[in-house]
């Protein structure tokens, strides 16, 4: 974890798990968790976390747990578990195994799961351990709980600030055509980087790929070289899927 980074929520959301083969996807239930969360707490923005990726790990498609960053939470998190676990239980698709985790930001800094599990086998035995005794509510929301080891894992490392991309951050996924790098920072980016890592301040975007990296608590949208002062729009940061 790069030192001092932190997401500037006070609460983290994560949901994994809510798809089954060939159909549906934890991004869309992430997004939804967000919009009905964000007229009442305030939502910074929704992020995807890449999982490890092995034989023995029982993923669906592409193993990535998706986090709402609230700005502001309630103090009862198991009410707040009641309301959203509903919502997850509704839009999960048959045969899936959900897992939710919502926790305190503050509770989960200097948390390691997360980069562990995008490493190796991380066990739901682990999740637990790690997560008793913190300001963390862990569970499934139907029968099976394999999705909880990637609800925990996705919430430390969105937690901490410096990983991962942003599916949804402001108006950013509606922005379209070729655009000003001064409408992208308004769109709630905070800042706009070519693959070398030079600010940018000037040129165009074609946004449709775009999808900001969180990078040390901020929002930094990432942009490949197209000509001069034309630039396309990249996935998390250079060299993501």
């Amino acid at each position: 974890m790069a030192e001092n980074c932190r997401s500037r929520a006070e609460l983290v959301i994560a949901v994994d798990d809510t798809d089954c083969p060939g159909e549906g996807g934890t991004g869309r239930v992430g997004r939804m968790i967000g919009d009905r969360l964000a007229e009442r707490f305030g939502v910074w923005g929704v992020t995807r976390h890449q999982l490890a990726v092995l034989p023995e790990i029982n993923y669906t498609s592409r193993n990535s747990a998706n986090v709402a960053h609230l700005l502001a939470g309630p103090a009862d998190l198991s009410a707040l578990a009641q309301e959203v676990s509903s919502w997850v239980a509704e839009m999960a698709l048959e045969g899936s195994e959900p897992g939710l985790c919502i926790a305190r930001v503050e509770a989960l800094l200097g948390c390691e799961l997360g980069h562990e599990a995008q490493q190796r086998f991380v066990t739901r035995e682990e999740v637990r351990g790690e997560a008793r005794g913190r300001d963390v509510w862990l569970g499934h929301v139907l029968e099976e709980d394999g999705g909880i080891v990637g609800a925990f894992c996705g919430a430390c490392l969105a937690a901490g600030g410096n990983d991962g991309r942003f599916v949804q951050v402001g108006r950013i996924r509606s922005l379209c055509g070729e655009i000003a790098v001064d409408e992208v920072l308004a769109a709630g980016v905070d800042e706009v980087r070519t693959t070398s890592g030079e600010l940018l301040r000037e040129g165009n975007i074609i946004p449709e790929r775009l999808r900001p990296a969180l990078v040390c608590g901020k929002c930094v949208a990432y942009v490949e070289r197209m000509g001069e002062g034309r630039f396309a729009g990249l996935k998390g940061r250079p060299g993501d899927e």
